[in-house]
């Protein structure tokens, strides 16, 4: 099974005045294609630090961190510059944010193209099943500011996914909608990764959420302290 994210030794603190606050503490992971995990953990317990550092929004103080590249291979990021975090993010990342974060100037389809584009891809037939399965099709023409939240949020995960890609990196997906919206959103979303055979990490604090994964890993005083299987819904 392919690696796609290697975590070693990785530590991570910020400073508040004179205070140093150590947030991450030689966190060790592996994540492979197609495994889906929840990563669960007090407020505070870096959690959002952890997915950010993967994603090469924030730079870990020490450690080594590995990522799947444009040709399927594990590379150090140590030496990564912003073109090669680019094109990582353009070929082999997904993020889906708990505030949607869509481009309200866009129409639904534009959203989802919106990745495809920045990589010189065009529309494809995977594009048109996720719509069909996210039951977005008859919306493709709205602008996203009309749609209701979890409406939103269908588009957000169809732009996320509509490249395929290896990772996805969702920060509480279903924390602005209600239960019901929430569990149909979690539902499709790990249905279509498992179609793409794409690995997820989420970060939630929700129980219902993390059961949809196959395994919990738990981040605790910087740690990760406890892994075990949920997947009551694989």
């Amino acid at each position: 099974m392919q690696t796609v994210v290697t975590l070693e030794n990785i530590h991570k603190g910020f400073k508040d005045g004179e205070a140093f606050h150590q947030v991450l503490n030689d966190v060790n992971l592996q994540l492979h294609q197609g495994q889906t995990v929840a990563l669960t953990g007090p407020s505070g317990s870096g959690k959002s630090t952890l997915l950010n550092i993967i994603a090469g929004f924030e730079i870990p103080d020490s450690g080594k961190l590995q990522l799947v590249n444009s040709r399927a291979d594990l590379t150090d990021t140590q030496q990564w510059q912003d073109k090669q975090w680019s094109v990582f993010r353009r070929r082999a990342l997904g993020v889906v944010f708990q505030q949607f974060n869509l481009l309200t100037p866009l129409n639904v389809k534009d959203n989802i193209a919106f990745s495809l584009s920045l990589d010189n891809h065009k529309w494809s037939s995977w594009c048109d099943e996720l719509c069909q399965q996210l039951g977005l099709t008859a919306l493709l023409n709205r602008h996203v500011e009309s749609l209701s939240g979890g409406q939103q949020q269908r588009v957000a995960i169809a732009r996320a996914l509509a490249h395929k890609p290896a990772l996805l990196l969702a920060d509480e997906p279903t924390g602005n909608l209600d239960e019901q919206a929430g569990m149909q959103v979690m539902s499709l979303l790990t249905r279509l990764a498992k179609q793409s055979n794409t690995c997820i990490l989420m970060v939630t604090h929700s129980e219902q959420c993390a059961e949809f994964m196959q395994t919990r890993w738990h981040l605790q005083q910087g740690q990760i302290v406890e892994t075990h299987s949920t997947a009551k819904h694989q």
